[in-house]
């Protein structure tokens, strides 16, 4: 293709072909970046309304949106409490209670995040779990969210004898299979004003803020016009003087 200003542009074809399959993938993941921002930066807002606003009833067929405000009525499992092992609080070693709520028959039941009490590496505690629990039916309140998990997972092994069991970051899978019964993915962490729980310091933090997904958005769309530049460069020639 013959330019004006004596600039010839001759793309070949299998060059242009790849440079272009990178240009479509880099532009989609920075489109994909881009919305988890937006969609980031509306679940940061609706976490900080749901701390002021007053609890709605556990969603019965959706998820509750994180750190969603919400009440349950049911009875708590009494007896059968888990400790997630191996986590800290200003620097103290301890663990999380998490105790089941059974909502009305047939429904999942819900694991209650009740707060940290401090405890060994290996679950020991002086803390009575249960005295403080209401008995019979209750209304609980709290947020939704999620336990504790690692970057790797590891495993769980096999299931500790005896309650409280001592457990170090369990699988929903195998949360089911301690109480042989279906469980709701996300968990209820404890209102601060409910009884029956311990330290409770719940913050709606999400993974990544909207803040660095925009920036990978950015990071995409630079090297898709990288790689549009390259290729218009590699691409145009100068056309010699006759």
């Amino acid at each position: 293709m013959q330019g004006v200003s004596g600039w010839r542009f001759a793309p070949q074809w299998w060059p242009s072909f790849g440079a272009w399959i990178l240009i479509v993938l880099f532009l989609f993941f920075a489109d994909w970046q881009w919305r988890a921002a937006r969609s980031s930066e509306v679940a940061l807002q609706a976490s900080a309304h749901s701390v002021t606003v007053r609890s709605t009833p556990w969603p019965i067929g959706r998820q509750p949106r994180p750190f969603e405000r919400v009440s349950v009525r049911g009875h708590f499992l009494v007896g059968r409490d888990l400790l997630l092992i191996d986590l800290y609080h200003h620097n103290q070693i301890g663990a999380e209670v998490v105790t089941v709520f059974r909502p009305r028959r047939g429904t999942p039941w819900i694991p209650v995040d009740r707060g940290w009490i401090p405890a060994s590496s290996l679950g020991h505690t002086r803390l009575p779990l249960d005295p403080g629990l209401p008995p019979g039916l209750v209304r609980i309140k709290g947020y939704a969210g999620a336990l504790p998990h690692p970057g790797l997972h590891l495993g769980n092994g096999p299931i500790p004898r005896g309650w409280p069991k001592p457990i170090l970051f369990p699988t929903h899978a195998f949360l089911e299979k301690i109480y042989g019964h279906s469980l709701t993915r996300p968990v209820l962490l404890l209102g601060s004003r409910e009884p029956g729980g311990f330290v409770r310091d719940w913050k709606p933090v999400p993974p990544i803020g909207p803040v660095r997904h925009f920036g990978y958005a950015l990071q995409w769309l630079l090297l898709a016009l990288l790689v549009f530049g390259i290729w218009v460069g590699l691409n145009l020639h100068r056309e010699s003087p006759l």
